[in-house]
């Protein structure tokens, strides 16, 4: 099983950098002494004014983006080939980011003004050769408030057919819907109908592979 290692002098950054890889539920170690690393560690994250050690390092004054950009290692390499980024429009969208086919995030954000600063960070964070966005056709004013923010961006967008990607919820889930939109042409409406109603991080396990796989 991998593990992230922290090794920085930045309280603040690794509060932050703590806080985000227990919501992500990502194994992780502090490292005290760069002479005592474990083999199981591919990388270490740190702060930007941490020193530059001999060792893969992922130097960032955020925390989830040395996360996100420590994740490939977790999976064997440095870089994705491709990372989509679903999202699900409405009052408060849904965000999913899929990596490599591998579904690496899944949130959901409190309004749509915020879309376009989530998806340059995104752009920023990730190291992948090639990123797009997959924007659900629903709910068309909160859609087109979206796009507006994506069009400055220089990213490219697909406006894309989100029917049935809300099965079988009662109660619209934007957090899976976007999942489903990022993955839409794995989609398997049949397949949805057939998962009995759980809790959003079982439902996503069952329908996606997620970055637990390689921990």
């Amino acid at each position: 099983m991998a593990r992230l290692g922290i090794y920085t002098r930045d309280f603040r950054f690794y509060y932050n950098v703590l806080n985000a890889l227990k919501n992500w539920d990502v194994p992780f170690v502090s490292i005290d002494s760069l002479e005592e690393i474990p083999q199981d560690v591919p990388v270490i994250l740190s702060a930007n004014s941490d020193e530059e050690i001999e060792y893969y390092q992922i130097r960032e004054d955020r925390g989830i983006s040395a996360i996100r950009k420590a994740i490939p290692y977790l999976m064997e390499k440095k870089n994705f080939k491709e990372v989509f980024i679903g999202i699900d429009p409405g009052p408060k969208p849904g965000v999913a980011i899929l990596a490599d086919r591998i579904l690496v995030e899944a949130f959901e954000l409190s309004d749509v003004l915020s879309v376009g600063n989530i998806v340059f960070e995104i752009m920023n964070d990730y190291n992948s050769s090639f990123i797009s966005v997959r924007l659900g056709n629903g709910d068309k004013p909160n859609r087109e408030r979206i796009k507006k923010q994506l069009v400055s961006l220089d990213v490219p967008v697909d406006i894309v057919d989100e029917n049935g990607t809300s099965m079988p919820h009662r109660t619209h889930d934007n957090v899976i819907s976007a999942a489903r939109i990022a993955n839409i042409e794995n989609f398997n409406k049949s397949r949805a109908l057939k998962i009995r109603k759980s809790k959003r991080r079982t439902q996503i396990e069952k329908e996606f592979v997620t970055i637990k796989a390689y921990l």
